[in-house]
């Protein structure tokens, strides 16, 4: 008993003290468990109790997901407070800070982030909040409200990123769908969206699947059914529009009584051209009649559906329904025959039937679309693309002249010229023998469209036949470089109707107004350009060859004075911008390109295969030798190449001395002037164009011109620091002009492009400059040689040819090898320089400075040696540098350079000094003063002098 009290007493072992501290720090842990045992019991209050499984018992797999997002701390929750009352009172600042904040120390308080969305919108910063919308919806991934809120807000800021926010948006509608996969709202949501990312494999994918939850909805259908049109594949997409329409109107058809004038026509329109589509123009016409006779009300009259020899159902009067089998006149009124066939549909019926080759029905149908009559025009401005569909119908079908009436009245009824309406127009009047009309027509659409093909090659094929074979090369030519660019092959005959649909019409054709009849189409918005089209083909003047001459000189005294006045205003608005007027470059700049574009189009300032090249295409008769397919386009184009390249490059420089009554030297200067004035705006691919064609062109060929163009050329490299650029154009002015001037030029260049040495010291620099050298030496050998074997030979000879080598030269590429620090090499070409010039400054300080610097190198072997030999041409150099007091100064300060690199301070001080004196005596150059004074105080400093080197800061310093 004893022992068993005295382990249960607390103070049995040890100290006392110590055993109570232990005794109480347990029950605190008791209680502290019990506590959490009480919580844990609480929190599971109206819950089933449900016994722990035992084993071999079934497991459910019990809740999943995310866990539930804990209750925000206390701290957190006044910070949040303050966010809320600082947005309130409209200091989003604050309540920015604030918010940043609560995100610092916490970043998945779903609260803070949309405070900070809502922050961000009131700012104006769409892009930021809608960023912060999508964290706050990630922290609720099964908020589908939330995710169809970020959408929304992504779609409706398309404005600012298109690309961007679509994709955001299609992020998260499939994140809702991920959390309720039979949300229709998300599904659509996304449908839509890859429909405008152009995706639309995913979006037909999409749409089937809201169908099978609502097969019934016309508005989805639609939706569909632009979906499939759209599609590359569109044989293969297409029978899903059609089956969901089929089903729809079965349904209507079973279900619903007749629509009248209301019903939905404009469906039954894309219905059947769906259908035709495919091909089955019969199937389509079965159908548009079938749909059209239960929409009028006489869904009774089944028996028209065996009668499809013709369509006489639909005439105006009983003449042939009379002869039909249980046709009876009297059952329904004439008012649910012909004229109870909306125009449209009728037109259609028209386009089938020539498919067909029924032409005899057709034009039945096609006596309802009179040209004469006002309503027809009203139907061409509200169905252009039906209208435009009948034209090129009646056009395959031999009919051109018919055509040409539908044509012309819908080309009056457009607001802006249309390419491909121009282009089939030019096409019906060549048919007719009309070629001047023609011409005129393709060169309209060409006008409309620059990148427009087919009229290229329509008036390609016009000149060829003419014997126009200058212009149809250059047409054939620029049709090749378009569909180059374009990633196409050369076209093999006319345009199908489904590429035609690829240009201006298409817009026309679009579904998404498919509630009622089309109002009139809306002006079409500018096509845009891409970069690399606008820099294939610049415009240029197209005469018009089959025009009469008395039009022809018209035009070309009209293009005259629209010259002169482009130049006079180019003229004036150059003074006015060298006088300040910043703000009119723009304007000067827009003039200059429209004049030269205008220059380079001109095939005779150019040979050929310069202007070819102008055009985009640099080997253009061996690409198309090697085409896959000998299409029409490549053939012509090697049948002219052959009839007009042998004289290609024989062609002489003009006779005359202008163009307009401009001078070749003012268009010399209106390229150049645009030239530096596209490199300052940092377009240098096109400024590198522009000076490239006035290097070619066949009236800038002289030395003058040649010069001057480069040396514009080199502007332009350095205002782009293009270093590459500099030393090619370098090298040129030494190839073409071996002087020393050029050699001067060369090193200019390199030190004014803002660029490291490695284009200076290169490989190729090195090695064509040591070529120039090379070949100055076997001149001079092969001189002293002939000099030798004559029987008066003079010394004298020898000594003038060795004075004829340019210095220059070789102090240039002795310097290409100081700063690539071959000091070995380099002093020996100085050394050459000095041999025939002991007096030249520059040559001395070379010498100096490349012996120093080989004797500071770590491999010298005799270093005093090559230091002393260095200090000996240093003197020299200020021996002969001249009695200038600028000159005096600059020396001094080199030299006393060169003894504070060698660390001597004292004689470094000693050449300050002097050049400080020097400088004074020329006038004082504030840089030169400040920069020998900074030297100055380096040389005190390192020869431990920090008093005097603090004096003479002070002294110079002006706060």
């Amino acid at each position: 008993m004893s022992s068993n009290l005295g382990m249960d007493d607390p103070t049995a072992f040890g100290n006392p003290s110590d055993s109570d501290s232990d005794y109480e720090e347990l029950q605190g842990d008791i209680a502290k468990f019990d506590q959490s045992v009480r919580e844990f019991l609480d929190s599971q209050q109206g819950r089933s109790e449900t016994p722990l499984p035992t084993r071999g018992v079934f497991r459910g797999r019990g809740v999943r997901g995310p866990r539930k997002a804990a209750k925000p701390r206390g701290d957190i929750t006044a910070r949040l407070a303050k966010v809320n009352q600082a947005f309130l009172g409209g200091d989003y600042e604050k309540a920015l800070d604030l918010v940043s904040e609560v995100i610092r120390i916490n970043a998945e308080t779903h609260q803070a982030w949309t405070a900070l969305s809502s922050i961000f919108r009131e700012q104006g910063e769409n892009a930021r909040a809608l960023s912060a919308m999508v964290y706050a919806a990630h922290l609720r991934p099964k908020n589908v409200a939330a995710w169809l809120e970020c959408a929304s807000c992504a779609l409706d800021s398309l404005h600012e990123d298109e690309a961007g926010n679509l994709h955001t948006a299609r992020l998260c509608y499939s994140a809702a769908l991920r959390a309720d996969p039979t949300n229709l709202d998300a599904r659509l949501g996304k449908a839509s969206v890859c429909h405008r990312q152009g995706h639309l494999a995913a979006a037909i994918s999409e749409y089937n699947i809201v169908l099978k939850h609502h097969p019934y909805d016309l508005d989805i259908v639609r939706k569909l059914a632009e979906a499939c049109i759209d599609n590359k594949n569109a044989e293969s997409a297409v029978p899903a529009a059609i089956m969901a329409y089929r089903r729809y109107f079965d349904y209507e058809m079973g279900n619903s009584p007749m629509y009248g004038p209301d019903g939905p026509w404009h469906d039954i329109g894309i219905y059947v051209e769906l259908i035709a589509s495919t091909g089955a123009f019969a199937e389509a016409i079965h159908e548009l009649k079938a749909l059209s006779r239960w929409l009028v009300g006489r869904v009774q009259e089944q028996y028209w559906d065996q009668w499809q020899v013709d369509d006489c159902e639909w005439d105006d009067d009983d003449d042939r329904r009379s002869h039909v089998p249980h046709f009876q006149g009297s059952l329904f009124g004439p008012e649910l025959y012909g004229h109870a066939l909306p125009l449209d549909l009728r037109v259609r019926l028209v386009i089938y039937r020539l498919r067909l080759g029924e032409g005899d029905e057709a034009f039945r149908h096609l006596a309802w679309l009179d040209p004469d009559h006002p309503r027809t025009v009203d139907f061409l401005a509200e169905f252009p693309f039906v209208s435009y569909d009948l034209a090129s119908e009646l056009a395959k079908y031999d009919e051109p002249q018919r055509a040409i009436r539908y044509l012309e009245l819908l080309r009056a009824t457009t607001e802006e010229p249309d390419a491909v309406l121009l282009v089939l127009l030019g096409r019906c009047y060549l048919a007719t023998g009309l070629q001047s009309t023609a011409e005129e027509c393709f060169h309209a659409a060409i006008d409309a469209e620059e990148y427009n093909i087919d009229a290229r090659i329509e008036l390609a094929n016009m000149y060829e036949k003419a014997r126009e074979d200058e212009e149809a090369l250059i047409l054939a030519a620029e049709a090749m470089a378009l569909k180059e660019a374009q990633g196409e092959p050369a076209l093999n005959g006319p345009l199908t109707k489904e590429q035609l649909r690829k240009f201006s019409m298409k817009p026309d054709r679009r579904l998404r107004d498919a509630g009622g009849p089309r109002a009139r189409a809306e002006p079409r918005q500018p096509k845009p350009k891409s970069a690399q089209t606008a820099r294939i083909l610049p415009r240029r003047y197209r005469a018009k060859r089959f025009a009469n001459p008395d039009k022809r000189r018209q035009d070309e005294r009209s293009r005259a004075i629209k010259l002169s006045q482009q130049y006079e205003l180019v003229r004036g608005l150059k003074q006015q911008i060298k006088s300040g007027s910043s703000d009119l470059i723009p304007v000067w700049m827009e003039s200059c390109r429209e004049l030269v574009d205008d220059f380079r189009s001109l095939k005779r300032f150019y040979t050929w295969d310069k202007y070819l090249h102008f055009l985009g295409k640099k080997q253009l008769l061996e690409q198309a030798a090697s085409e896959e397919a000998n299409t029409e386009l490549s053939q012509m184009f090697e049948r002219l190449q052959r009839s007009l390249a042998p004289q290609g490059d024989s062609i002489p420089g003009p006779a005359f001395d202008n163009h307009q009554g401009i001078s070749f030297d003012d268009w010399l200067d209106l390229f150049l002037d645009y030239a530096i004035g596209l490199s300052l705006v940092h377009r240098r691919e096109e400024a590198y164009q522009v000076c490239e064609s006035a290097r070619d062109s066949t009236v800038f060929q002289s030395p003058q011109h040649n010069f001057v163009i480069h040396m514009a050329w080199s502007v332009c490299a350095i205002n782009t620091n293009d270093e590459e650029k500099c030393i090619t154009i370098a090298r040129h002015l030494m190839r073409d002009g071996g002087i020393s001037d050029s050699s001067r030029m060369f090193a200019l260049l390199s030190k004014l492009c803002q660029s490291p040495v490695s284009w200076y010291t290169s490989g190729p620099a090195q090695k064509f400059i040591l070529r120039q050298i090379k070949a100055i030496d076997v001149t001079y050998e092969v001189t002293a040689k002939h000099a030798a074997g004559k029987p008066n030979f003079d010394q004298s000879i020898t000594a003038a040819a060795k004075l004829n080598m340019d210095i220059c030269l070789l102090m240039l590429y002795g310097h290409i090898l100081f700063t690539s620090t071959s000091y070995t090499y380099a002093i020996g070409y100085f050394l050459r320089a000095w041999s025939l010039d002991h007096d030249n400054p520059m040559v001395n300080l070379s010498l100096g400075l490349a012996y120093v610097h080989y004797g500071l190198k770590r491999q010298s072997t005799n270093r005093q040696y090559l230091l002393l030999q260095g200090q000996a041409f240093i003197s020299n150099y200020v021996q002969y540098g001249g009695g200038e007091p600028q000159r005096q100064a600059e020396r001094y300060y080199n030299v006393g350079r060169l003894f504070q690199l060698l660390g001597i301070g004292y004689l470094s001080l000693q050449y300050y000094t002097q050049a400080l004196e020097a400088n004074k005596a020329a006038g004082g150059k504030k840089l030169l003063k400040d920069i020998i004074m900074t030297n100055q105080i380096i040389s005190l400093l390192s020869t431990n002098h920090k008093a005097l080197a603090h004096e003479l800061l002070v002294k110079n310093m002006k706060l």
